[in-house]
């Protein structure tokens, strides 16, 4: 007569897991001035902001999980939300044998631990799931931040841009800005 066994069987992985999300746009720069030039003034703008220039030329600032980079040269920018964390999954199955401790036992665990396996890869998807929505979270709270503060660059890049054309026209006789509605006049004599 056979006899009923359980056998319980515990599984514990820690994995690094990470979420991330981007979004790429690109700035509405005018050309008024070559583009060297308009690229150097975007820089200068950018500094002003907190933006630090990397090796390849690039402009970036790191706000937490969030990364803005800027390529001055063609005006795409990149907003990555990057979110890790390090996670310990735990599962445990229990499975029934008749058979006396033996042959049947040791393949029970083996086709138990297979399961645990698989069980393990699902909690850590559905953990990186959970991440990935904290980072498109994060990505969409940085662009209602940064979206209104890139296009005061793009406004201070043109008024400066408009300034050196002028003065390349001829003699600037006047500049008259109001802060309040963005407008500009410029009296050049030529």
């Amino acid at each position: 007569m056979s006899r009923a066994y359980r056998i319980t069987v515990k599984e514990s992985d820690t994995r690094q897991l990470k979420g991330s999300d981007e979004i790429c746009t690109e700035l509405e720069l005018l050309e008024i001035l070559p583009g060297e030039q308009m690229a150097e003034l975007l820089k200068k703008a950018l500094a002003e902001k907190g933006f630090e220039e990397t090796a390849d030329g690039k402009m970036t600032r790191r706000d937490g999980q969030v990364t803005v980079t800027v390529d001055p040269c063609s005006g795409e920018v990149s907003v990555k939300s990057e979110v890790g964390e390090q996670v310990t999954i735990d599962v445990k199955r229990e499975a029934m044998t008749y058979d006396d401790a033996g042959p049947g036992e040791k393949a029970i665990r083996e086709r138990v631990k297979e399961q645990l396996k698989d069980d393990i890869e699902k909690k850590a998807n559905k953990e990186t799931e959970r991440l990935q929505g904290q980072a498109t979270e994060a990505l969409e709270k940085k662009l209602e931040e940064i979206q209104p503060e890139l296009a005061q660059v793009v406004n201070q890049v043109t008024r400066e841009a408009l300034k050196q054309k002028a003065a390349q026209m001829g003699t600037v006789k006047e500049i008259a800005e109001d802060p309040e509605t963005g407008n500009m006049t410029i009296k050049v004599e030529v």
